[in-house]
């Protein structure tokens, strides 16, 4: 089973839009899909909860939880709930259980997308070292931008720690405001810094992902001409994301 973690530990990149969209993306392809939603926000929790399964996220830190995916809807949510923040607290053997779990998945699940909180926890450790690919959405600002090296040695850190062998897949530029020639400055200097590290494209900050999320349907799918914008060019990145993954 393929495990792609969305992973930022800053709040507002779009985590969660994009998580949500490659599910969608992944199950249309043919996939039986399972999604993890670690952030006790539970945002993803809420546009996917017609596929909620039985597990919730919190209990797949526990030995032994046996997710089975949700019969004819072609991909299962592990819900986000309150006792999520109580990992955090938990013993570090959690780490590795997470990723058991996940592993005795892998008989009824093609592809796992995990949505992680914004901050680095246990949560989000687990997460890493559970992976097999991590995509890390950024925003093109001041703040978000100092934070990409710090983003780059979390992740080779954890792979050594705890001999990942995980693909970083790549940073994101994601809410991309390309009429702000600040932001365009930005995505230059961020290839200039970052250049190998940055996955190819963008994703472009439309209306027509809040529409999809209230709608809890993926933004192609939807009529008005900013959703058809949006789903054009979030499907040529998912795209590119699923061929990495194979």
């Amino acid at each position: 089973m393929k495990t792609i973690v969305i992973n930022n530990q800053k709040g507002g990149v779009g985590k969660t839009t994009l998580a949500v969209h490659l599910a969608w993306y992944l199950a249309e392809t043919g996939l039986r899909v399972l999604i993890v939603d670690l952030d006790a926000q539970a945002n993803a929790t809420d546009t996917l909860a017609e596929n909620r399964g039985q597990i919730t996220a919190a209990e797949l830190f526990k030995p032994t939880a046996q997710i089975a995916p949700v019969r004819g809807n072609g991909f299962t949510l592990a819900p986000a709930d309150t006792s999520l923040t109580d990992v955090d607290r938990g013993d570090a053997v959690s780490i590795l259980t997470l990723r058991q779990n996940l592993a005795a998945a892998s008989e009824f699940f093609d592809a796992c997308v995990i949505d992680t909180p914004p901050s680095l926890g246990l949560r989000s450790v687990a997460a890493l070292v559970a992976a097999t690919h991590v995509l890390s959405p950024v925003y093109l600002e001041d703040y978000s931008l100092k934070g990409v090296r710090g983003l780059l040695q979390t992740f080779l850190g954890v792979q050594k720690r705890y001999r990942s062998e995980a693909i970083f897949l790549g940073l994101l530029p994601s809410l991309f405001n390309s009429k702000s020639p600040r932001q365009r400055a930005h995505l230059e200097q961020l290839l200039r810094d970052a250049g190998k590290h940055v996955f190819p494209g963008h994703i472009v900050a439309r209306d027509g992902y809040a529409e999809a999320v209230a709608e809890r349907a993926p933004v192609w799918t939807l009529k008005r001409r900013s959703a058809q914008e949006a789903g054009r060019e979030i499907r040529s990145v998912l795209a590119a994301i699923a061929e990495r993954l194979n």
